[in-house]
């Protein structure tokens, strides 16, 4: 395994998750299957997430039923990539928007995979897999015809961010210049912003965060930088405040949010700390803008946090998922905003989570749906939800 894990707790988060693998899903539930294909082409949804082994990589994928959420698992179809086993980063498995394109890292081999998704949710690859321009690719982050990585390096190629241009059919053409970090930054995140005009870095090794312009060709430009920070795991744009970036800060943990200017520079509005939850780190929005919702990998459960005018924060409460799987990563929402999906990479019980959205905030806003198994000698890591109107 080529990533190196420098943080204390990362060591331990990733000992714990290896001890025992459980043997679940792993064949292809057509029999169950069945019994959600009489659905129209309008209201089927997916939900995709990387096996990730080390070994050939793949990406296990679920149907799930647009009433209840719950899942049903497709197959597992191969990337043409290699895995690692666990890679602590948000994103590295993105989708286009109109759900026909699944964009995958492959870090034990050092490239991206593109799919083709079909409207009965399953794959097909495009071409081979296209070579990062660096080691261990760990997220991405797409917009239109952009797509940028972050590659976590090791210890002895430095991290970088690469772009390239998405073609029509998919494919993928390098955008010149890289951006280089430093030994040990470890980059767990890439996104843009909502109109696609700056991207932003995180650097959680380091404890920093970077802006970048985003040039017509494709190229960035720094902005600013905000290094000294706690624990900035991931971030998400707020989506009705453009200029308001809310990150996950592992060390905090919690919360913490930036007004980030036209000229790129960071100024924190507000950070909320949620101990004694511990490892606050992977993050998603609700679309009004008044919700995000927080996974605490270190204690089994995901906190919300209200987001006021300003982009102050308050915390509005936790909603405990050890019953469901252990040691969670990444969270998805559906399109609808109706359930919340949660990956479990814990060594008992690895699984995707469902949780029904609800409107009030106690409980952290969620009910408890149910789970569904990862294939076995999964590493899972990146979640999707697409939607076939």
């Amino acid at each position: 395994m080529r990533v190196s894990f420098t943080d204390p707790f990362w060591r331990v988060v990733i000992t714990i998750a290896l001890l025992v693998i459980l043997p679940l899903g792993g064949s292809n539930a057509a029999g169950e299957y069945s019994a959600v294909r009489g659905m129209t082409t309008a209201q089927r949804s997916f939900v995709y997430t990387m096996t990730n082994p080390d070994g050939p990589n793949a990406i296990a994928a679920y149907e799930a039923n647009p009433e209840t959420g719950e899942l049903v698992f497709l197959g597992t179809f191969p990337t043409g990539g290699r895995g690692t086993g666990p890679v602590d980063s948000q994103s590295p498995l993105v989708a286009n928007t109109d759900g026909t394109r699944l964009f995958a890292v492959n870090p034990g081999s050092d490239d991206i995979s593109v799919m083709a998704i079909g409207p009965d949710g399953l794959l097909t690859i495009v071409d081979e897999p296209v070579a990062s321009r660096g080691v261990a690719p760990s997220s991405l982050a797409l917009r239109n015809n952009l797509l940028y990585v972050a590659n976590k390096g090791n210890a002895d190629e430095p991290p970088n961010y690469s772009g390239f241009r998405v073609g029509s059919d998919g494919s993928l053409t390098r955008v010149r210049r890289r951006v280089t970090l430093a030994i040990g930054d470890n980059p767990t995140q890439v996104l843009f912003n909502r109109d696609g005009s700056m991207l932003i870095g995180i650097r959680f090794g380091s404890g920093g965060l970077d802006c970048f312009a985003v040039r017509s060709n494709g190229k960035l430009r720094l902005l600013a930088e905000l290094n000294n920070q706690r624990g900035p795991f991931a971030g998400v744009f707020n989506p009705i405040a453009n200029a308001q970036l809310i990150v996950a800060d592992a060390r905090l943990p919690g919360a913490t949010s930036y007004l980030v200017s036209e000229e790129g520079s960071f100024e924190q509005i507000a950070a909320i700390s949620n101990a004694p939850e511990r490892a606050a780190c992977w993050i998603v929005a609700h679309p009004d803008g008044q919700r995000v919702w927080v996974s605490n990998t270190g204690t089994n459960s995901v906190s919300l946090y209200s987001t006021a005018v300003g982009g102050l924060l308050s915390l509005a409460g936790t909603h405990n998922t050890a019953a469901f799987g252990r040691t969670p990563f990444e969270i998805a929402l559906d399109p609808r905003s109706r359930f919340l999906y949660q990956l479990n990479i814990g060594a008992s019980n690895q699984s995707i989570n469902v949780l029904r959205v609800t409107e009030g905030g106690g409980s952290a806003g969620l009910e408890d749906v149910g789970a569904i198994g990862v294939p076995v000698d999964s590493s899972p890591i990146g979640l999707v939800v697409t939607t076939h109107w």
